[in-house]
């Protein structure tokens, strides 16, 4: 079959030039940058399911030292990150309600041991009256069987009779109350040693806890970003200065679901900044919590995860409290058994 002779238009010239028709590539270049865009939004809602990728922080075990009243800091012996050693001294922060307890207590004492003094006074005074006053009972008790004679051959008269029994009445009600004070005051001296030698075991106790203001380093650590400014005043509760020690960990926040499995003693890698150390999940804590803001997802906003702990191999030192973030490489034998939700 012969093929049909292609007629030349009557308005197309020979001399005039031939084009190709050109390909689209506006069309390819919007749907390349449309499929790496989903590739992207796919990669950030569901990539954790696929790859480990985890987010977490730098930390290290910590104590804080805490104002347990309104304190003023009068003086600051370190900086911000400076390695301290068991003892040394950190910073002395005056406490207003210690040091006005401190006066309290010792101004009881001074009371105690001044009402001591006075008892004392009293028991010896009492102590050297009671033999005299003894002395005259013993005499007037001797001259009542001649009274008592006297009386009954009524020789003697009903005034003098008076007498001598308001005589005796008083001088036994005399003994009778020395011997009662001498006792009493014995007693109120051993209640009042008591409470004296309390207050001086609390003035001792508060001035050993107080220590003139003086906290110092029970371990050897690192001090915190945060150390406060002479003359500083904080409320009670607040955090005065918080010490770093041991060696440092990553509190990492695994995803909530993967495909994968997670075991304790997988190796990972830790990457702050251009820093990279390697590690192992030394421990997956029972425990799931709130991610922190800075690792929350914008499609995720209440998501929990679990934590783990991992430990880092010898490196380059990381600071603490970095934001850091763990993966592990891909592996396909790893998918072996994987679950999918």
């Amino acid at each position: 079959m012969r093929k049909l002779k292609t007629r030349t238009r009557a308005d197309t010239l020979n001399v005039e030039p031939r084009f190709r028709p050109r390909r689209n590539w506006d069309r390819l270049i919007y749907l390349s940058i449309l499929a790496v865009f989903f590739a992207g939004f796919g990669d950030y809602v569901a990539g954790d399911i696929i790859f480990l990728r985890a987010d977490g922080l730098v930390v290290r075990d910590h104590s804080e030292i805490g104002a347990d009243s309104l304190v003023r800091v009068t003086e600051v012996a370190v900086r911000p990150g400076e390695k301290v050693e068991a003892g040394d001294m950190l910073l002395r922060a005056e406490s207003i309600d210690i040091l006005g307890r401190l006066a309290e207590l010792t101004m009881r004492e001074a009371e105690l041991v001044e009402r001591g003094a006075q008892l004392k006074s009293d028991l010896a005074l009492s102590t050297d009256l009671l033999p005299r006053a003894q002395v005259r009972l013993q005499g007037v008790t001797a001259r009542q069987a001649e009274m008592d004679r006297l009386k009954k051959g009524r020789l003697i008269s009903a005034e003098r009779v008076a007498d001598f029994e308001a005589n005796r009445y008083a001088v036994e009600v005399e003994a009778a109350t020395l011997s009662s004070r001498i006792n009493g005051l014995k007693e109120e001296i051993a209640a009042l040693d008591v409470s004296r030698n309390q207050a001086a075991e609390a003035v001792q106790t508060l001035k050993t806890r107080y220590s003139g203001g003086v906290h110092q380093a029970t371990i050897a650590g690192v001090v915190g970003d945060n150390v406060p400014a002479p003359g500083e005043v904080l409320n009670p509760g607040e955090t005065i200065l918080t010490l770093y020690w041991g060696d440092a960990y990553v509190l990492a926040y695994l995803p909530k679901r993967y495909i994968f499995d997670i075991a304790v003693g997988d190796a990972v890698s830790v990457k702050s900044g251009h820093q990279v150390r390697a590690g192992h999940i030394s421990a997956i804590l029972p425990m799931s919590t709130a991610i922190p803001d800075e690792f929350r997802n914008a499609f995720k906003l209440n998501e929990t995860r679990q934590l783990a702990r991992i430990v880092l191999q010898a490196g380059p030192e990381l600071p603490a409290m970095a934001s850091v973030r763990i993966t592990r490489e891909w592996d396909f034998l790893s998918f072996r058994g994987a679950k999918f939700p």
